[in-house]
C-alpha cells in the first residue's frame, strides 16, 4: 500500500476531494517499466520466539531494519506495526527476484529477529491487530473500522510493461488467470486458531475491504483511468493507490501487478509463481485474448479457488468447467513457450512439481493433527528463515 500523494485533509469539501482524485490519476503520467522485467514486494509476520506476533515490540526492529533501495531491493514498514514488506530490485527473471528476496530476509536474520512468510499467522487472536500511525494509514485505518482483524500477507509481482496499451492487453489475459495463481499460492488454511476450512483464509479476510477482489473488465488504458477515478471519487480517496484489485496496473512504475497470491515460505514456490506471471503475461501480449470471462464468473472462479486450492474445478474460456491442475498445465505450457527462448523457464519446473504434490494447506493441517498448532507456528518460521541469506 504505497502512497504517492498525501490523504485528504479532515473536514475538506466533498466536491474538492473528488477534483482531487481525477487531478491525481490524470497527471500519474504512465512510466515505461521495461519489457517484461519483474520484480516483487514480499509481506513477512514479525514474531518473537514462540512464533507470536511481536506488536508494539517491531517498532524498533522495522525502524532499524527499513531503508530505501539499494542493490538488494528496499525494506519498509506496513500498516501493520509487526509486517515487513520487501521490494526486490527490477530484475530479468524469476530466478533474480528469489535472489534478491534472498537477501532481504537475511538482513532479518542478521538483525537477530524472526520471521514467517504465510497469508495469515495460524494462531494470533482474533482482533489482534497492531497498526501504524502515518498519514496514509491515519485515513485507511478508520475507514476500515473493525475490518482490520489479524494481519494478512501477500506476494505480489510485478511485470514491466513498455506503454499503457500493452499493460491492458496483458491485463485482460491475466484476469482470466487470476485463480489460478489463487489455488496455486494457497497458504493459509487456519486463522485464529482453527481450520478455517479454506485453502486460504487471506482470501476471505481481504474480500472484507474495501476495493479490493477482483478486478473489472478493461478494454482500454482510457477505460481504466475512467473507472479509476469513478472509484476514486465514490471512495473519497486521494490518488489511485487506494483501489486495491487483485490485478492492477501501476501507472507511475509502468508494470502490471498481481496481488492475488498469499505470501510464500518457499522461495523456490515465489521464483515458480513469479515466472508463471511473467510467462504468461507476455504471452497474453504475444496472443491477446479474444474472450473475457465475466465478471460474476471470475468471481466464482476465485472464490473456488481460495477455498478449494488446486482441487477446485472452474469455469474455462470455453465456458467448460475443468480442473484447476490441468489449467495450471495448460498455463505453464503458454508460460514455457515464450519464456524458453530466453533461457527463463527454468523456475516453471517448480509450478509443475507444485501441481502433483500435496497442497500447501493439506502439508499444514497434517502437521497439527500429528504435532499441534505450536508445531505449525515453529514449522513456518523455520521454512522462511532458512530461505535467508
Amino acid at each position: 500500500m504505497t502512497t504517492i500523494a498525501p490523504p485528504p485533509t479532515p473536514g475538506r469539501r466533498n466536491g474538492s476531494r473528488r477534483r482531487a482524485a481525477r487531478r491525481a490519476a490524470e497527471i500519474t503520467p504512465w512510466q515505461p517499466g521495461g519489457d517484461f522485467t519483474v520484480g516483487a514486494e514480499e509481506e513477512l509476520l514479525l514474531v518473537d520466539a514462540e512464533g507470536r506476533l511481536l506488536g508494539e515490540k517491531a517498532v524498533a526492529l522495522v525502524r532499524r531494519l527499513r531503508h530505501g533501495l539499494d542493490e538488494d531491493g528496499a525494506v519498509s514498514g506496513e500498516i501493520f506495526l509487526d509486517q515487513l514488506e520487501f521490494g526486490t530490485i527490477v530484475c530479468p527473471d524469476a530466478n533474480a527476484v528469489a535472489d534478491s528476496l534472498r537477501h532481504l530476509r537475511g538482513e532479518v536474520q542478521r538483525a537477530g529477529a524472526l520471521a514467517m512468510a504465510v497469508g495469515v499467522h495460524p494462531s494470533a487472536p482474533f482482533g489482534e491487530a497492531h497498526t501504524r500511525t502515518s498519514r496514509r494509514y491515519d485515513a485507511i485505518v478508520p475507514e476500515f473500522a473493525g475490518l482490520f482483524r489479524t494481519p494478512t500477507s501477500a506476494f505480489q509481482v510485478h511485470v514491466g510493461m513498455p506503454d499503457p496499451a500493452a499493460a491492458i492487453t496483458a491485463y485482460r489475459g491475466l484476469r482470466n488467470r487470476l485463480p489460478l495463481f489463487r489455488a496455486l499460492a494457497a497458504s493459509s488454511p487456519y486463522w485464529h486458531g482453527i481450520d478455517s476450512g479454506l485453502a486460504s483464509a487471506r482470501a476471505a479476510i481481504q474480500r472484507s475491504y474495501p476495493r479490493t477482489g477482483v478486478p473489472p473488465l478493461l478494454r482500454s488504458y482510457d477505460e481504466y483511468v475512467a473507472v479509476t477515478e469513478s472509484t476514486m471519487a465514490a471512495a473519497e480517496v486521494p490518488d489511485y493507490t487506494y483501489v486495491w484489485w487483485d490485478l492492477r496496473p501501476q501507472p507511475r512504475w509502468g508494470t502490471l501487478e498481481v496481488r492475488v497470491m498469499d505470501a510464500q515460505h518457499s522461495l523456490d514456490r515465489a521464483a515458480g509463481l513469479t515466472a508463471l506471471v511473467q510467462g504468461l503475461a507476455r504471452h497474453a501480449v504475444e496472443v491477446p485474448a479474444t474472450v473475457d470471462l465475466p465478471h460474476e464468473v471470475v468471481v466464482e472462479n476465485d472464490f473456488r479457488a481460495g477455498r478449494h486450492g488446486l482441487d477446485a474445478r472452474i469455469v474455462d474460456l470455453d465456458g467448460r468447467m475443468k480442473p484447476v491442475r490441468q489449467l495450471v498445465r495448460d498455463a505453464v505450457a503458454q508460460a514455457r513457450e515464450v519464456l524458453a527462448g530466453d533461457g527463463l523457464d527454468g523456475p516453471l519446473d517448480v509450478v509443475d512439481a507444485m501441481v502433483t504434490a500435496p497442497l500447501e494447506g493439506d502439508r499444514q493441517r497434517a502437521l497439527v493433527e500429528r504435532s499441534g498448532m505450536e508445531a505449525l507456528v515453529e514449522d513456518l518460521v523455520d521454512r522462511t528463515m532458512r530461505e535467508a541469506r
